[in-house]
């Protein structure tokens, strides 16, 4: 069920589920971050899968572009499990509190903002995948893709947070392309995390698998309610839920 709700909910604002599932698992289940985070990236994992699957058959996803990017992901996907190992818990507590305050702040305030520069982006599709990618800026996306497969290990949150913006925004893409390039590429950074992490024992495997396949379900079910509720409500409510559970991750890492 909690799969199916992070899902349902994370591809309805479009912006996954990673910064959900850590601190869930922290604080429900009592798990060690290092732990919460490599079953997180495995979770991600399948979920992205999927997508990239949907996105692939509705031509709405360029390869080449995610290809190049994907080498870039690689280095933060193979190095961040290891750093994670060096984690206490009150230090984790503290990092993942702050990145859920950004996050909060994201969804109130700049979401919305963003969603509204996406038809000021201009694009004319060729047909070309490689011709595609060169109207945009490839060396950025590259850069940008390299720190954002650090972060997005060492959080165990995927990245696609932060990368959908960063690909908007920084490299003037459309959304439509965005998504499934996006989605494509962190597939390959969290399919090479969960197998670093599952080497260092961090993966729990009975925790993964049901969690994954709720929330491919769910991805489906929010694709279909994205235009039929009140998204920029429930944007809101969940900005205000990730304040509250970042409060709470702040407090228990002082107790």
């Amino acid at each position: 069920m909690f799969g199916l709700l992070v899902g349902t909910f994370g591809t309805m604002l479009g912006v996954g589920g990673g910064f959900i599932h850590v601190p869930f698992l922290i604080l429900v289940f009592n798990f060690l971050p290092q732990d919460a985070i490599g079953t997180s990236i495995g979770i991600i994992f399948f979920n992205t899968l999927a997508g990239s699957t949907i996105y692939f058959f509705r031509k709405r996803l360029n390869v080449y572009m995610a290809t190049q990017l994907s080498f870039y992901a690689i280095p933060g996907a193979t190095i961040g499990p290891f750093i994670v190992q060096q984690y206490t818990n009150s230090t984790f507590s503290v990092m993942l509190s702050g990145l859920l305050v950004v996050v909060s702040y994201y969804l109130f305030f700049m979401q919305k903002k963003l969603r509204g520069q996406m038809a000021d982006h201009t694009f004319v599709a060729t047909g070309d995948d490689r011709k595609d990618a060169e109207q945009f800026n490839l060396k950025l996306g590259k850069i940008g893709t390299l720190g954002i497969g650090f972060l997005s290990n060492l959080f165990g949150v995927g990245g696609g947070i932060i990368h959908v913006p960063f690909m908007v925004m920084a490299m003037k893409m459309p959304l439509h392309i965005v998504l499934g390039t996006s989605h494509m590429v962190l597939c390959v950074s969290s399919f090479i995390g969960m197998c670093v992490f599952f080497i260092l024992d961090n993966v729990q495997v009975d925790f993964m698998m049901p969690i994954a396949l709720g929330a491919i379900i769910g991805a489906r079910i929010g694709a279909e309610l994205a235009g039929r509720l009140p998204v920029d409500v429930i944007r809101k409510v969940l900005a205000c839920t990730l304040l509250v559970v970042a409060i709470k991750l702040l407090v228990s890492s002082v107790i």
